[in-house]
């Protein structure tokens, strides 16, 4: 035993020694390197002390070496808890400022003999240390060390994603290995007949963590070269705990183990623990299989109904059914616990959650995701699917801690962008599946192309959007074209007057009804071309700051007079706030504010209860910019407007009136449009809805801007 310890104690020091050579000599510094290597410095003379403790001949030098190394050993543990807080990023609390205190303490009471009372022969060891009065101190503070480095990467482990993750766990297999290796030493000090068998898995350890932050990863070891070795150095390891254990059990409440009682018990329990380790997962491993044998069909089953999805959602053509059926066929066909599906809607700030079944469905309100947010900003540049337990890359740390954030908040486990060139539309959330399992390429490449598809289907309907407009442009110059037919006919009484002011005939004779005609249908001329005139031309005008008051204001001032004849009252209470101002065209708006007012008069009737209510909110980052917009709201209780034209009541020449009351510009179908069109020049939005209790309401949003004071 005693060349035993002399060879393992050498072994760790010259492990320790190679070690910081190629920590320090390796040009990829780092604080968690340099920390790992003031732990290793410990080691190093924690191994130099117990070399030259175990080749000493002299009980001085014995006890002095003994000294030295148990000194060494105190700083074993904080400059451990040390590296464990800087590579798991975390906070330095002041647990470490006491823990350095304490070794610096427990040096000075060594020295004094307190710790180390001096050496004796035992258990056929020629000179052994005696424990001191304050052992059991030193072994408190030794093991809470340890202890407390274990909760930290087991936190951390729970804190990051993927690859990272399991560098702590990792770290925290490995410590454990090394920690009971480096206990074995103590049972002897208080007459415990377990010998320091672990004293090697000092330097496995070291050399396990030490090569992984070399090669720039904690896990770099080659899992087929070390796999079955670190099974084995566990299975020992947790042999020697039970050793421990027992051998102390057996100590203090009956008859210690002899020699050969602690083989047969160290032989067991490596068995048992060979089994535990080894025998219960390969034939876990099997039954998987033979279960997935049975049951092969109904998983291939429920993938081909994935794989088919994406068919089936070009069938659909409304967003929510869309939403609706990838959230019910994704969570069937992976069996996960909750899929959740965000969307952005125009003129937002946020991705919101628009359907939501299982875990999610149990929200009272799914928190939204910021258009801002890295994890957006990154699935932008780049569409992929994002696995957070099978992350194994380096990233940016605000992308890095968004997909953490969003883990912890929302439990999910996998991100799937619903994209088209480049532009994020919505995210579909997938939580953790009900069994524990590794995502396949093959259920991540369908992902994808469920993602894209409905991706595809958003961005195609923005292109039937744009060409519905090419289409209205078209339809304008058709249009023309008729028009033309129309204007000729009013132009005969123009050119009827021109022919008798050519001849020379006096226009006196000209009777009061033709007068009348030719008055109808020079303003019938001029009404046609002015209002194809402002629709095609689609000119932005002259910006400046304008106050909203004073634009609904000049609009209502405008249209009093046909609300008084028509009996209708006209609501609106002015806002306090001098603030609320809009970069604008104000005989623009004027004009835009005067015709929906006007349009809701005229679909009005007189009664004691009618009335046209104007009202004004404002919105904090209202778009994805973060901009705050105005809503002007024009409302009345009318009749509505009729379901066949409300989807295309700002498209030219539709309207709800009747042919006989087109005698202005505004009868002729082309006020909306070129209101819709004015807001659009004003990068704003106007949209319109039917009350459920009757009328209709124009919104339209504009852009608030503070005045520079």
């Amino acid at each position: 035993m005693n060349t035993y310890l002399a060879v393992s104690s050498l072994i760790n020091l010259l492990a320790a020694l190679l070690l910081i050579t190629f920590l320090l000599s390796s040009g990829k510094q780092s604080p968690v390197r340099r920390q790992y290597v003031n732990f290793l410095y410990a080691v190093l003379g924690w191994a130099a002390a117990y070399f030259l403790w175990r080749i000493s001949e002299s009980e001085v030098y014995a006890e002095m070496y003994c000294k030295m190394l148990t000194s060494s050993a105190g700083f074993l543990s904080i400059t451990f808890y040390h590296f464990c807080l800087i590579l798991a990023g975390a906070k330095t609390p002041r647990t470490l400022a006491v823990g350095y205190v304490i070794a610096v303490l427990l040096v000075v009471f060594t020295c004094f003999g307190w710790i180390v009372a001096g050496v004796s022969p035992r258990a056929g060891h020629l000179f052994w240390p005696d424990a001191g009065i304050l052992m059991p101190l030193y072994l408190a503070y030794f093991t809470f060390y340890f202890i407390a480095s274990g909760w930290v990467l087991i936190r951390a482990g729970r804190q990051h994603l993927g690859r990272r993750a399991s560098d702590h766990l990792y770290v925290l297999c490995s410590t454990v290995v090394g920690f009971i290796g480096g206990s074995t030493n103590f049972p002897l000090w208080y007459d415990i007949p377990i010998q320091p068998y672990g004293n090697v898995l000092v330097a496995i350890y070291s050399f396990t963590v030490a090569y992984g932050l070399y090669s720039n990863r904690i896990s770099g070891i080659r899992m087929d070269v070390s796999k079955a070795a670190f099974g084995l150095f566990l299975n020992l390891s947790v042999a020697l705990f039970y050793l421990l254990f027992a051998g102390l059990y057996r100590t203090i409440f009956s008859h210690p183990y002899g020699p050969y009682e602690l083989w047969m018990h160290g032989v067991a329990a490596f068995c048992v623990s060979s089994v535990v380790f080894w025998g219960v997962p390969r034939l876990k491993f099997k039954m998987e299989k033979v279960l997935e044998g049975v049951f092969r069909s109904e998983r291939a089953s429920a993938l081909s109904r994935l794989k088919d999805l994406p068919t089936k959602l070009t069938d659909l053509t409304e967003d929510e059914a869309i939403f609706e059926m990838t959230a019910e066929t994704v969570m069937q066909s992976l069996d996960v616990t909750g899929v959740a599906v965000y969307a952005l809607e125009p003129f937002d700030s946020a991705y919101r959650c628009a359907v939501s079944a299982g875990i999610f469905s149990r929200m009272s309100q799914p928190p939204a995701i910021d258009v801002d947010n890295p994890i957006v900003e990154v699935l932008n540049r780049q569409a992929v699917c994002v696995v957070l337990d099978q992350i194994y890359e380096e990233m940016n740390q605000y992308y890095y801690q968004a997909l953490v954030d969003l883990r912890n908040d929302l439990k999910v486990s996998v991100i799937v962008p619903i994209f088209a060139n480049h532009e994020v539309y919505g995210l579909i959330l997938l939580g953790p599946p009900k069994q524990t399992r590794v995502w396949s390429e093959e259920e991540i490449s369908i992902l994808f192309s469920v993602g894209a598809q409905i991706g595809i289907n958003f961005r195609t309907r923005d292109f039937e959007r744009r060409a519905s407009e090419v289409d209205k442009l078209v339809a304008l110059g058709t249009m023309a074209a008729g028009l033309a037919h129309e204007i000729r006919n009013p132009l005969v009484s123009v050119q009827t007057l021109a022919s008798m002011i050519q001849t020379g005939k006096s226009l006196t004779r000209v009777s009061e009804q033709f007068k009348d005609v030719l008055l109808r249908d020079v303003k019938r001329i001029a009404s046609i071309v002015e209002g194809v005139a402002l629709y095609s031309q689609n000119q932005k005008g002259k910006m400046a700051p304008v106050s909203i008051n004073a634009v609904l204001s000049d609009s209502i001032d405008i249209s009093s007079k046909m609300a008084k004849e028509q009996g209708v009252a006209l609501r609106y209470k002015p806002i306090d706030d001098v603030d609320m101002l809009v970069s604008a065209n104000l005989g623009q708006l004027v004009q835009v504010f005067g015709n929906l007012i006007e349009n809701a008069i005229q679909a009005l009737s007189a009664s004691d209860n009618s009335e046209v209510k104007i009202s004004v909110t404002k919105r904090k980052a209202y778009r994805r910019d973060g901009q705050s917009w105005l809503e002007v709201v024009v409302a009345d209780n009318g009749p509505g407007i009729p379901k066949a034209i409300l989807d295309r009541v700002f498209d030219p020449f539709i309207t709800s009136k009747d042919t006989g009351a087109r005698d202005k510009q505004m009868g002729m179908g082309l006020g909306l449009a070129i209101s819709k069109r004015i807001i659009e020049n004003h990068n704003g939005a106007i949209t319109v809805s039917n009350d459920p209790k009757g009328g209709a309401k124009f919104m339209v949003s504009l852009k608030w801007i503070t005045p520079q004071r």
